[in-house]
């Protein structure tokens, strides 16, 4: 069934990766959708152009339902340059590590149109405020909208050609800041979104930024890393491990565990702000149910769920081949990279604002920070983080559970 936009859209998306290969796809399928994507990565641009022309595009879902752009015939365009695509842009959609938004933001938010909207997809904990500081320091007043994960489990088969979708979530929350008067703004531009993505996963909104950062579940990819890797004895494998699928009872300790402590964050918060809703905030097996309802086949414990969730099928932990063909772990990868200085962090700093205590988290952490050749915890505490290492809310001048609330009011 086709899709469209009321009216003519210039999206500009910003991104080279999984995610970004299924968004091209995607919602360059859309009638009125005017797609760019931006992709800054050494000679990733000029690959994937060239792909396109001599092979086509494709978006694999199996079962005939692949979305095919023919050779040579490409219904989007992949570029390097950034001010001369956001200048007439109407949207703005982030599909990228949160490592990159700082970059990004950076040279985007002096040239976008005044009430420009930019979407993080995913946004991830903090991108509110890290957007709203961007657009505010330049004096735009876009909206900004935060979608908690990437709606699709999917894996780039063969470069700027070919991605496969393995999995795609029922449902996904998304927090919205609206600034705008005009243009695309409010409920209208989450429509858009909502267009571009299809039917599923179907976008629900949580207007408690907070809860919401609770929502985005960092607890998943760190507390696995952690559990698999804490005891390594430095021994390059024969082969990269399963992710999710090869979880065991330790992972889920932590994976609950860090998880739980969260949910007692929420629940202590729910006290001090009894005006703001902090329910719903599920466990993790819940939380996997909710996402993937059709392809968990044995739905009765944590550690099932992730064995017998076919989206995760095959996933396994990222890993850096040696010289030998034989495999060790990459642990500057985004489960570790993004998802603790981007994730746990903020975490941690919203249970230090409200006095709460963290140790699983804190543990977590602590490991995390030796692999990442980092300093985020000293003498139990969170050390400033800048703003190109991380974003928990004291780079951007957020020290009070009042001051973040009241930010992105």
């Amino acid at each position: 069934m086709s899709r469209s936009l009321e009216k003519k859209c210039n999206i500009t998306i910003f991104g080279g990766g999984n995610g970004a290969h299924v968004l091209s796809g995607l919602s360059s399928d859309v009638i009125n959708a005017n797609v760019t994507v931006v992709d800054t990565f050494q000679d990733e641009a000029e690959r994937w152009t060239k792909a396109m022309a001599e092979n086509g595009f494709t978006v694999k879902y199996g079962g005939g339902n692949d979305l095919v752009q023919a050779a040579g015939k490409p219904k989007f365009t992949v570029t390097k340059e950034v001010q001369k695509n956001v200048v007439n842009a109407d949207v703005v959609i982030l599909c990228m590590p949160a490592f990159l938004h700082e970059m990004v933001l950076t040279s985007v938010a002096p040239h976008v149109p005044e009430t420009c909207p930019i979407v993080g997809l995913p946004g991830q904990p903090g991108f509110e405020y890290q957007a709203l500081y961007h657009l505010r320091e330049n004096g735009k007043k876009g909206s900004v909208v935060s979608i908690e994960t990437l709606p699709w489990a999917c894996r780039i088969s063969k470069y700027g050609q070919e991605v496969d979708v393995i999995g795609t979530k029922e449902c996904i929350y998304y927090s919205l800041v609206d600034q705008q008067t005009s243009g695309y703004f409010g409920a209208g531009l989450v429509q858009l979104v909502q267009t571009l993505l299809g039917a599923k996963p179907v976008l629900k909104r949580e207007e408690n930024i907070i809860k919401y950062t609770f929502l985005y579940r960092p607890t998943v990819h760190p507390p696995l890393m952690y559990a698999k890797w804490k005891n390594w004895d430095g021994k390059p494998l024969d082969a990269a491990p399963l992710f999710y699928q090869g979880a065991d009872d330790e992972a889920v300790k932590y994976l609950d565990g860090a998880t739980n402590e969260m949910i007692k964050i929420a629940d202590f918060l729910q006290t001090k702000y009894p005006d703001m809703d902090f329910s719903g905030i599920s466990s993790m097996q819940d939380c996997f149910i909710g996402e993937y309802p059709e392809q968990i086949k044995d739905k009765s414990t944590l550690l099932t769920c992730l064995k017998t969730n076919q989206a995760y099928d095959g996933l396994v932990h990222p890993m850096k081949k040696t010289e030998d063909g034989k495999f060790i772990p990459d642990f500057k990868y985004r489960y570790l990279m993004e998802d603790v200085p981007y994730g746990l962090l903020i975490i941690k700093q919203i249970a230090e604002m409200a006095d709460f205590p963290t140790p699983i988290i804190d543990e977590i952490i602590l490991w995390a920070q030796t692999k990442l050749d980092a300093e985020y915890l000293k003498d139990g505490k969170l050390c400033f983080v800048d703003r190109k290492r991380g974003r928990i809310p004291m780079a951007f001048g957020i020290k009070t559970l009042d001051e973040f609330v009241n930010f992105c009011k």
